[in-house]
């Protein structure tokens, strides 16, 4: 007698097609990581050059720009990218982060106040084959400027000009991951603003020269994909 033929359930066929897709996307993942670290010293250098132009630009005058550890965030991204879709960065100066968040999949913004970095921002995109995306202005909220001018500190985050939120067509409560450096001294007020303007199910990325990296939050209910 012939065995029965097998006939696994609709269930199981599903199953075995989601399994599937999953490792297909897991392939096309490690493949693009793969492609972008193999590209992600010409982007950082070029990042650094464009920095060394716009600084040499001004006379060795002192600017608000300071780079951050673009390859350390490149390594917090990636670990966070499972949990995030939308990403925005505070003062996105030269665009190298935005790009690699962009990269690595998240649908990517940054706020920067200079006209010209944002132009110098979108260049880099391009050549990168990035669709971050950058908007001039201030990435402070309206509601909250009047906040900046009482922090104590030799420098400060820029509250004038144009309100990028705006421009953007997005406020800050609907980003997944927010990603600042912030001035020394301005740290819990950068947290503080997160807290009340953010939105609850976000996280807050921060960089600094003593401590690196930190990352804080969520301060509400969390998402329930997370």
């Amino acid at each position: 007698m012939c065995p029965s033929e097998f006939k696994p359930s609709p269930e199981a066929i599903a199953d075995l097609r989601f399994r599937a897709r999953k490792a297909r996307e897991r392939g096309d993942r490690v493949a693009g990581d793969q492609r972008l670290e193999q590209n992600l010293e010409p982007l950082l250098r070029e990042g650094n050059q464009i920095w060394e132009t716009f600084i040499e630009a001004r006379g060795g005058t002192f600017h608000h720009l300071i780079p951050a550890d673009a390859e350390g965030a490149y390594q917090q991204l990636r670990q966070l990218r499972d949990r995030h879709h939308t990403f925005l960065e505070l003062g996105s100066g030269m665009g190298v982060i935005t790009i690699l968040a962009d990269l690595l999949g998240f649908e990517a913004h940054g706020i920067e106040i200079e006209e010209g970095l944002v132009d110098l921002s979108r260049d880099l995109a391009e050549r990168h084959g990035s669709s971050a995306s950058f908007t001039q202005g201030s990435f402070v909220p309206v509601d909250f400027r009047d906040e900046v001018h009482l922090l104590d500190g030799e420098f400060h985050t820029i509250a004038e000009g144009t309100d990028a939120y705006g421009e953007l067509g997005m406020e800050l409560s609907e980003f997944d991951l927010v990603y600042a450096y912030p001035w020394p001294g301005e740290e819990e007020w950068l947290a503080d603003l997160f807290q009340r303007a953010g939105g609850g199910h976000a996280q807050l990325l921060t960089y600094s020269v003593s401590e690196g990296y930190s990352l804080s939050g969520p301060f509400g209910d969390p998402d329930p994909d997370w």
